[in-house]
């Protein structure tokens, strides 16, 4: 399976590189390779923290290489479904960590894995993961440590979540698609509030004061979470403070 050699493959370009300065992470790796030829799927892999672990474990290190190696073969695993849900926790946090380093290939890294982590079966679903996850974006974005390049990539990964955040708002609530398309968010934040808040209140048919607690007693827990975020990204529009998602790291 391509999958499975291409991880191998990884794995063998940690060990190199990991030889002279980093030891454990070399027996680590070797240790993987064993383990990932016992496997024959990724839903096994899934089921085995071992190789998960392996690639935090290059990424703690915080080297430049390493970290790239390590970020691009977790990019693979959430691609492949090959990680559990239970990780999600762990990946963000490693994610966080590898935000605040100051290398550019690495935080460019940092933010391909974020959307495809949103793209993924472990799309944050609590108002903890998905505080952690956009406020990374926004870190990035806010840096004054971060290159142009980095910050034009934030800012367009942070408008792909929020799109993907809806289109699961949408498919929670079974709305009809046509009227909150992610297509029709806009190229900032401001854009992003205006359009998800025309169609999600239109199609639910939902009063400016989303607060109402009859109304979030309807929504599941996708919906009231999209709505929160809703109204914290209409709050950032108006230059106002946030209520309910990452008041801490959204900021005007």
């Amino acid at each position: 399976m391509v999958f499975m050699a291409a991880l191998e493959a990884d794995l063998r370009a940690l060990s190199a590189e990991a030889r002279r300065r980093h030891p454990a992470v070399k027996d680590a790796a070797e240790h993987a390779i064993l383990k990932l030829r016992s496997l024959s799927a990724p839903s096994e892999i899934a089921q085995n923290e071992d190789i998960l672990r392996m690639f935090l474990m290059a990424c703690n290190v915080k080297s430049v290489k390493l970290s790239v190696i390590g970020l691009s073969c977790l990019q693979k695993l959430i691609s492949h479904a090959a990680v559990a849900s239970s990780a999600l926790k762990d990946i963000l946090a490693t994610l966080k960590d590898h935000a605040e380093m100051t290398d550019e290939i690495v935080q460019l890294k940092t933010l391909q894995t974020m959307l495809i982590l949103f793209q993924s079966h472990l799309h944050p679903e609590s108002e903890e993961s998905m505080s952690q996850a956009l406020g990374i974006c926004l870190y990035l974005l806010e840096s004054n440590r971060s290159s142009d390049s980095v910050r034009n990539t934030a800012a367009a990964t942070f408008r792909q979540a929020v799109a993907l955040v809806f289109d699961n708002v949408i498919r929670a609530e079974s709305l009809p698609s046509g009227k909150a398309s992610s297509a029709r968010l806009g190229s900032r934040v401001s854009a992003v509030a205006d359009n998800v808040t025309h169609s999600f209140s239109h199609t639910l048919s939902l009063p400016s004061n989303s607060g109402d607690p009859t109304i979030m007693q309807n929504l599941s827990d996708v919906g009231k979470l999209g709505l929160r975020l809703l109204e914290d990204l209409t709050a950032i529009a108006a230059g106002g403070s946030v209520c309910y998602v990452a008041p801490c790291l959204f900021t005007a």
